[in-house]
């Protein structure tokens, strides 16, 4: 009986989540600006709590655990560090991407490279090369939904990553972005309040320090921020925040929100929401990673290490819930990277190289499509499993961050060119997969994070390569460009 409360709770949740989307299918037209971005129309606290609720995916519930039971605390040093420089680049690049995109009548960050850089071609790359990062996102979420539903429903992990999948499917392509923005809040606020209240429960109520204490017994150095295998020296710690500071801001679908908001002032005042409530939601997921150590000496897998501790520990109403703010997690990432994708596919290859003509009604079904394309993509990836969750969400942000420059750099810097945007795309981020893959070996990081390396490989090239090339057309960089300056003035 107990057990058969959660899956109520946790059902209901489901529920509630699908019918959030119904009533905003209500109000959704079937144009691009409004199925992509609400119109751009979306106020601050909405706009923070889908930053937070899109970048907190099962990376912060499961991956953070997962990692800081073996690396220790330390992993949530460098993702406190990076989310507070992520409000710089909101309130800048994000700044100059929302008035351009307002200005341009922009809805996808691929049509934006385009139009910089005036060259087609160009934005096409730039799916392909995010579209890999991308489906590695979302398959991270989809087999993070897996162990939601597995803990949940006691069934096989197979079958659970599908019914994820088959969920998201469902919900995204009635509700679109608003759909998708108004679960985001809801979201945020459940797993801050969920994650924070089982924190605080084993904090006061179970003894945390004699959680703690038991923990460390079990590893040593886990409390320490060089953590029991000395993995986050400060050169790493540093590297890695920097390669999360360009990647996070340039995930395509943070792009596609700062073209949704209703004004600058909205989006500065977001990018502090985002900080005030992800740090304390990073510091719980490694808290609650740590501590399982002393509920949960020898976890089988340690993907499933919050769940059980807290099966283990609190009533059945409280593991549903958390496992609730888990899905929340999940759901509000995968959603958005799927419209993203699915979105610049129409607009930028359907749209521009086989329907021209194409109205906006058609340009949102053909999105609907592909986003159930997109999302299988996805699942495949999920079945092979080619890292844990921490892994894969790791190298999908960093691989962002690879292919940040000709947008970051592209805003300000009128000298940036089409083909060293080409060679910075191309180039950048095969040196980050590269390294995921181990074909080169980790001795050339010299001690970095390998994800910085291939930033600084991207940035490199960009700045070489644009001043040996000629410039676009000076219509297109004038229109698609501004002072660094102009932010100040």
């Amino acid at each position: 009986m107990p057990f058969e409360i959660a899956q109520v709770i946790f059902g209901l949740y489901l529920l509630l989540v699908l019918l959030v989307g119904v009533v905003a299918a209500y109000y959704t037209e079937h144009t691009p600006t409004d199925f992509y971005l609400a119109n751009r129309s979306v106020g601050t606290a909405i706009l923070g709590l889908t930053f937070v609720a899109t970048v907190l995916s099962s990376f912060t519930v499961f991956g953070i655990a997962e990692m800081s039971i073996g690396w220790g605390v330390g992993t949530v040093v460098f993702l406190a560090i990076a989310a507070v420089f992520y409000t710089l680049v909101f309130a800048t690049v994000g700044v100059t991407l929302y008035h351009v995109g307002r200005e341009r009548d922009i809805v996808t960050p691929s049509e934006y490279i385009r139009q910089r850089y005036d060259s087609p071609a160009l934005g096409v790359v730039y799916l392909v090369v995010t579209g890999i990062f991308m489906i590695a996102l979302i398959a991270g979420q989809i087999m993070g939904g897996g162990v939601a539903l597995d803990a949940m429903l006691d069934i096989p992990f197979e079958l659970a990553i599908g019914l994820m999948a088959a969920f998201m499917i469902v919900y995204i392509h009635i509700a679109g972005y608003r759909g998708v923005i108004w679960s985001d809040t809801l979201q945020a606020i459940i797993l801050f309040g969920a994650l924070g209240g089982v924190v605080g429960w084993v904090m006061f109520g179970r003894g945390g320090t004699t959680v703690a204490t038991e923990a460390a017994e079990v590893t040593e150095g886990i409390f320490t921020i060089l953590g029991p295998i000395g993995v986050w020296t400060p050169l790493m710690i540093m590297t890695a925040a920097l390669a999360f500071v360009f990647g996070v801001p340039a995930y395509p679908h943070m792009i596609q929100r700062y073209f949704s908001a209703v004004s600058d002032r909205t989006l500065r005042r977001s990018g502090f929401v985002f900080a005030i409530v992800a740090i304390p939601i990073y510091l719980f997921g490694a808290l609650l990673g740590t501590w399982a150590l002393g509920v949960i000496p020898a976890p089988e897998n340690p993907i499933h290490v919050v769940p059980l501790m807290i099966e283990a520990l609190m009533h059945p109403i409280v593991f549903g819930i958390v496992m609730a703010s888990a899905t929340a997690a999940i759901m509000s990432t995968a959603d958005s990277v799927a419209l993203t994708m699915s979105s610049m596919v129409s607009r930028d290859v359907y749209v521009t190289y086989f329907d021209p003509d194409a109205g906006a009604e058609r340009q949102v079904r053909v999105t609907q499509v592909l986003l159930i394309v997109v999302i299988l993509f996805a699942l495949a990836l999920a079945y092979v499993q080619p890292a844990g969750i921490f892994g894969l969400v790791e190298f999908a942000v960093v691989g962002f961050a690879a292919t940040s420059a000709p947008v970051f750099l592209g805003a300000y810097w009128e000298r940036g060119t089409a083909l060293a945007s080409h060679a910075s795309l191309i180039l950048g981020p095969g040196i980050t997969i590269l390294f995921f893959v181990e074909v080169i070996p980790a001795t050339y990081r010299f001690g970095m994070h390998y994800g910085f390396v291939g930033v600084l490989f991207a940035y490199a090239i960009f700045v070489a390569v644009s001043l040996v090339t000629p410039t676009p057309a000076e219509d297109a960089v004038r229109r698609h460009s501004r002072r660094f300056s102009w932010h100040v003035e």
